[in-house]
């Protein structure tokens, strides 16, 4: 038997995202260093921060203006950007409850309405901006998950 490999996903929009995970919840490897629980806990801490965070004030700097044409020239999470240690998720998470987490987190920030808050290393973003960047991070970490079994 072969050993798993990292996965190339794409997600044309955050729908897609909860049927993979369901996907996964039925029978999974995973090929990095995080357990689908803590997964699926980092993408719903991501994305509530965002959709219970202060609306940007701040125009950006010219630093965030660079970042921020560099990161969405593509359509792939940069690998190896460093982890806030505020995002990093707790250990032995259960996948079960960090999957409902998710889904909390994905419908909370489909339904904010006001505007929303700056990115700390890309500056103030669109709504459009943040679903293409909660896309692809989604992808980026759960192409670390391998479906096994009947789930593949």
């Amino acid at each position: 038997m072969s050993t798993p490999t990292r996965r190339q996903l794409r997600f044309a929009s955050l729908d897609e995202v909860m049927p993979e995970v369901e996907r996964l919840l039925a029978g999974h490897a995973t090929v990095g260093a995080w357990s689908l629980g803590q997964i699926l806990d980092h993408l719903a801490f991501a994305l509530d921060r965002v959709a219970r965070g202060p609306a940007a004030s701040e125009p950006p700097t010219a630093e965030q203006q660079e970042v921020h044409r560099r990161f969405f020239a593509g359509d792939r999470f940069p690998d190896g950007i460093e982890l806030p240690s505020a995002f990093s998720p707790p250990p032995n998470d259960d996948p079960g409850a960090a999957a409902e987490a998710l889904r909390a987190a994905i419908a909370a920030f489909a339904a904010r309405t006001a505007p929303f808050p700056a990115h700390p290393r890309l500056g103030p973003l669109t709504g459009e901006e943040w679903v293409k960047l909660h896309r692809m991070h989604c992808a980026h970490h759960l192409g670390f998950v391998v479906p096994t079994g009947a789930s593949s």
